[in-house]
């Protein structure tokens, strides 16, 4: 096992300790220090090799270089780095030579937006891990230890993981975890014998559905943020207050993909089926339609409109996005697995996502998600949302009627509400 400090004296004064590595120039700070990063189980050094920015990885405890090779390819410089045990004795050791990524974790970029109430890039920010995490569960690879911490939003706004030592591979099929990963991100069950392309479903889960509550409401993070994590405790399961709180912004929202990804977090186990497709949904509907702000929030009546009060249905104004209205026969409703979409010409334009749903008229089809019935558009957009009504009913000459409290109201395509 080999301390920080060891590996701080030794790239400190690297002459003479470098297999193939001659020519590495630690990066220091303006006070002179070493630029480095240190975590559970290695410390991250920025140097400068070949003319290049990186990061030398230098791990605590010898891992099998087999594992690291796999994990690592020709990153990874075996035994590359002599350190001192003592001022007499040490001993080669493996590391690794990564690309140097600039930019801040997604932990830091999350948090800071949510203390500014940046809603928009807190919603740029849940767009782009939607989109990353959804090729990452579909694929048959895992990072075993997935949280924001481990990722970095780039300077274009990508996700970029960096963290390997915990990855799931094929190769690595019938082995068993080599950690559990960070308890804020992880399901409750996990043990080390579950090792496989599914390691990431819970997590990924997670991040995303606080991600899309954090866009809606960067308040959550005063009342439950925590040192180890963003919003969500695991440990808590469905009894969660934080998940409770997000899935009533989702249902408000109108936000079918969030609600249904959030629900996920509910399972007793960490396989989440579905999930890619999820995910892949949120990240189209966050690119299409910007999320409204909270009542109440500092964005709400500048521009964006917040969820719909129990007073009042609201109406979203149509963007460039939205799809035009279809002078074609309107989509069909369908079931899948309890839950319903709608399909044109064989091919699915919204989701099954909607606890129950109306067929389309006048370009408007009602649906409900949780207990919040909504219209959407065609393209699945929500365009008046209607909290608080127990029923309601398809438009019929540029007005729909609903109920609420008992009393029968009737709406326009605004979203006016009159007896």
């Amino acid at each position: 096992m080999f301390t920080l400090r060891q590996y701080l004296d030794t790239l400190t004064e690297p002459d003479g300790l470098l297999r193939d590595l001659h020519g590495v120039e630690i990066r220091r700070d303006p006070a002179g220090r070493p630029r480095f990063v240190a975590g559970n189980s290695a410390a991250i050094f920025r140097v400068r090799y070949a003319g290049r920015e990186c990061a030398l990885r230098c791990w605590y405890r010898p891992q099998p270089t087999a594992r690291l090779r796999a994990l690592y390819g020709d990153e990874l410089r075996e035994k590359g780095l002599f350190v001192y045990r003592t001022p007499r004795s040490g001993e080669w050791v493996d590391v690794a030579l990564c690309d140097w990524i600039e930019g801040p974790t997604l932990h830091e970029a999350a948090t800071g937006a949510a203390l500014r109430r940046d809603t928009g890039q807190l919603r740029r920010l849940s767009r782009a891990f939607d989109a990353w995490a959804a090729s990452t569960v579909a694929d048959d690879e895992a990072w075993g230890d997935l949280k924001p911490e481990n990722l970095i939003v780039d300077t274009r706004g990508a996700i970029r993981p960096i963290d390997r030592d915990a990855r799931f591979r094929p190769a690595f099929a019938g082995e068993r975890s080599p950690e559990l990963g960070t308890a804020a991100y992880q399901h409750p069950a996990r043990t080390i014998d579950d090792f496989d392309a599914r390691l990431d479903d819970y997590p990924a889960a997670a991040i995303s559905a606080t991600l899309a509550a954090l866009a809606l409401d960067p308040r959550l993070l005063d009342r439950y943020g925590t040192r180890d994590g963003l919003l969500l405790d695991p440990s808590l399961g469905s009894g969660d207050p934080a998940r409770r709180e997000a899935l009533a912004l989702f249902e408000r929202q109108g936000d079918a993909p969030h609600y249904r990804i959030a629900r996920l977090l509910a399972s007793p186990t960490l396989r989440l089926p579905g999930l890619a497709a999820l995910l892949e949904e949120a990240a189209r509907e966050e690119e299409a339609t910007p999320k409204a702000a909270p009542a109440g929030s500092p964005d709400a009546g500048k521009g964006q409109q917040g969820p719909a009060t129990a007073k009042e249905p609201v109406a979203e104004k149509p963007t460039a996005h939205q799809a035009p209205a279809s002078a074609e026969e309107p989509p069909e409703l369908f079931v899948e697995a309890g839950l319903w979409g709608f399909r044109s010409g064989g091919r699915t334009v919204v989701s099954p996502l909607y606890d129950c749903a109306f067929d389309f008229t006048e370009g408007l089809a009602a649906v409900r998600l949780g207990a919040t019935w909504h219209y959407i558009d065609p393209s699945g957009r929500t365009r008046i949302s209607c909290p608080g009504c127990e029923a309601v009913k398809p438009f019929r000459g540029g007005q729909a009627e609903v109920r609420r409290d008992g009393r029968r109201f009737t709406i326009g395509r605004e979203g006016k509400i009159s007896e």
